[in-house]
């Protein structure tokens, strides 16, 4: 599926396959819930229709468009991250391990079953493991003929700088908010312009991250009453058993955007442009009884477990060490 925002993007790979220069590694970057993903199955099935059309999408009614539709084309691989095999936690540690891989690039180097490309597609693919992508680095630097690997990625930095510099990138852009509103407006008519402008701000502007929020209000709820729960003369602490059942990268992400709005309600004044507009008097509230060097330090705190999220923890006792920082943001 190509979505509005993604018409600049489809035209360049469209550009390519008119002069036969695709290339044979491609990284598709930008902020998560952008479409990325549908996009390189959208130019997966592209390259492997037998007769696309005018503008290069795939025609949907070949042999190759009905095994693409059925997921069961032999040329088509696609890889995600996953738990490892013997995990009995509840929030496993996901990842792009080096066996897939090598089962990967092996298939890769086989004969196409329909003597036209093998397509590989990597979602999430800053969850390679290290010995992973090394793994991946001698098909990348000799993928063979009619090979075409498209690596998708939200956070491009975590990728090796060896991955990133054999692909060639094409970069997704948040949309301008009237495109944002008018597509999530047609989905969602039942919610008001305001609840619709509200959550795509807690999307960061991204349309489709935007549609997965609206099914989590509980977990945005408990964020909500952990971080002003000090406002009432409660502790935060009471609130981490239940942060456990939630993912972990979003939870850090809406922590996040709460000491971004406390650092800019501080600095700013009243009217500063925050992320949880809907709690203001009590960001107002925090932000005079915080002290700044240790908004700061809470800052880097939850940088670092984001920059650390792959990383196996112990989550009650994150949340607990977070939840007991925040509470201390204004202790003298």
């Amino acid at each position: 599926m190509i979505y509005p925002w993604q018409a600049t993007q489809w035209q360049h790979i469209a550009q390519l396959l008119r002069a036969e220069r695709l290339p044979h590694a491609l990284l598709l970057h930008g902020n998560q819930g952008l479409g990325k993903a549908d996009f390189a199955i959208a130019l997966a099935n592209a390259v492997l229709c037998r007769a696309p059309l005018a503008n290069y999408q795939a025609c949907g009614q070949c042999k190759s468009c009905l095994l693409l539709n059925a997921k069961t084309h032999p040329d088509l691989h696609y890889l995600e991250p996953t738990s490892a095999k013997n995990s009995k936690s509840k929030n496993p540690v996901l990842n792009i391990r080096v066996d897939d891989i090598r089962d990967l690039c092996e298939t890769l180097n086989q004969t196409s079953q329909f003597s036209g490309y093998r397509v590989a597609v990597l979602n999430v693919a800053e969850q390679l493991t290290i010995s992973a992508a090394n793994s991946l680095l001698k098909t990348l630097e000799e993928p063979g003929q009619n090979v075409l690997i498209i690596l998708v990625a939200s956070r491009i930095h975590r990728l090796p700088v060896t991955i990133r510099s054999r692909c060639q990138r094409v970069r997704f852009y948040v949309p301008e908010q009237h495109q944002s509103m008018q597509w999530l407006q047609e989905r969602q008519p039942a919610l008001t312009e305001d609840q619709l402008r509200q959550v795509l701000k807690y999307a960061n502007g991204s349309p489709l991250a935007a549609i997965s929020l609206l099914d989590e209000t509980e977990h945005q709820e408990i964020i909500a009453q952990a971080m002003t729960a000090c406002l009432t003369g409660k502790t935060s602490l009471e609130y981490a058993p239940q942060l456990v059942k939630f993912g972990k990268l979003r939870t850090l992400e809406w922590m996040m955007s709460w000491v971004s709005d406390l650092s800019k309600v501080q600095s700013c004044g009243s009217n500063a442009e925050i992320t949880n507009v809907h709690y203001r008097d009590k960001l107002q509230l925090l932000a005079s009884q915080a002290e700044k060097h240790r908004i700061y330090k809470f800052y880097d705190q939850l940088n670092f477990n984001l920059q650390h999220n792959s990383i196996a923890v112990n989550e009650q006792l994150l949340w607990e060490n977070l939840l007991l920082s925040w509470d201390d943001l204004g202790k003298r």
